[in-house]
């Protein structure tokens, strides 16, 4: 029988340490928002934050950083999850759409959705399974649904909106989302496509007429303190996923990959909860802040005009995906 030298006895026990340290060893996970700290994205971040610390017992950390201090924008978040800079965050379907895999595209059909409920019960079905598995390719692991922005609607330092004529001639920012362009191409304005981060100074400065925005993300971003009027279209509801780095993650032991699994589910189901009740309030303070919010109480002309940007995204996105999410929709409708 070959005896261990003291030598290797010492090596296997230092080595059997150093595992033990690592596998108890504090991880940090440094979560991004593009939105401030009063916006249903970052509360459900601070969720994240608080069941993953408590689950893990300290093992994890969370550093949560709102309001565009680590990614600027949804695109430079996904970037800094390829690169390692960002571990962890939400971002919604069109973004993905527009610069990485256009079948993110697919949700994000005008007046498709009767409420964000709709949405929420197609996504949570196999079509919203398919779309979470195409971010592998992508550096990302997709958990789940959140909410959204909410419903996006328009803001304008103009006039009101009430109908399709009024934003001709209005130069009107939007996202890099292709979708969003030719729907507000079709409505007449002229869209101007702008990363977040510098969205509120052009307002400010009157470099833009308008954009398009959800109520929630207009009173956490503070833009009621420059912008007149706020016209409810509801043309669109993209959802959002939350994802973490597949680098990241895949270093995880296995006890604390099912404690960032659990506190991705209550993350996306505080995100839900928060954006119900931020749009309520959001809408409560626009008014207190002086801005005129009007509901658009006729969308046949909106949506008529928005009929073209059907086959603009199927183009994009291919026929039997854009079938299915028309298909799923229809199934899934209130009656």
């Amino acid at each position: 029988m070959i005896r261990p030298t003291l030598r290797a006895v010492s090596l296997a026990l230092a080595m059997a340490s150093m595992a033990a340290t690592d596998a108890s060893a504090q991880v940090t996970l440094k979560l991004a928002t593009i939105v401030g700290i009063d916006n249903p994205f970052s509360t459900a971040a601070v969720k994240f934050k608080e069941v993953a610390e408590a689950k893990s017992g300290g093992r994890i950390k969370v550093e949560v950083y709102p309001a565009g201090q680590l990614a600027k924008n949804e695109t430079v978040m996904l970037e800094g999850m390829q690169l390692g800079t960002v571990d962890m965050g939400a971002i919604v379907t069109p973004s993905i759409g527009g610069k990485f895999d256009p079948k993110f595209l697919a949700p994000d059909i005008p007046f498709l959705w009767q409420s964000r409920e709709h949405v929420w019960r197609v996504l949570d079905g196999p079509i919203g399974t398919e779309l979470i598995q195409r971010l592998e390719p992508l550096g990302a692991r997709g958990f789940c649904y959140g909410g959204g922005f909410g419903f996006r609607n328009i803001l304008s330092n103009k006039k009101p909106i009430l109908v399709p004529e009024d934003l001709k001639g209005q130069t009107i920012r939007v996202p890099p989302i292709p979708t969003i362009v030719e729907t507000m191409k079709l409505f007449g304005a002229n869209p101007v496509p702008m990363q977040w981060g510098e969205v509120y100074l052009a307002m400010k400065q009157g470099t833009i007429d308008g954009l398009e925005l959800p109520a929630t993300t207009m009173v956490s971003d503070k833009f009621p303190e420059v912008t007149k009027y706020y016209s409810i279209t509801l043309h669109s509801y993209p959802p959002a996923i939350w994802m973490m780095a597949s680098a990241k993650y895949n270093s995880l032991p296995a006890d604390l990959k099912k404690v960032v699994d659990e506190s991705m589910a209550a993350a996306c189901a505080q995100h839900r909860i928060d954006e119900v009740k931020g749009e309520v309030e959001a809408m409560a303070v626009m008014r207190a802040k002086g801005v005129q919010v009007n509901q658009v109480k006729d969308l046949g002309e909106f949506q008529r005009r928005a009929q073209p940007v059907y086959k603009f995204i199927e183009d994009k996105v291919g026929k039997d995906l854009f079938d299915r999410v028309i298909a799923a929709a229809k199934a899934t409708a209130a009656k």
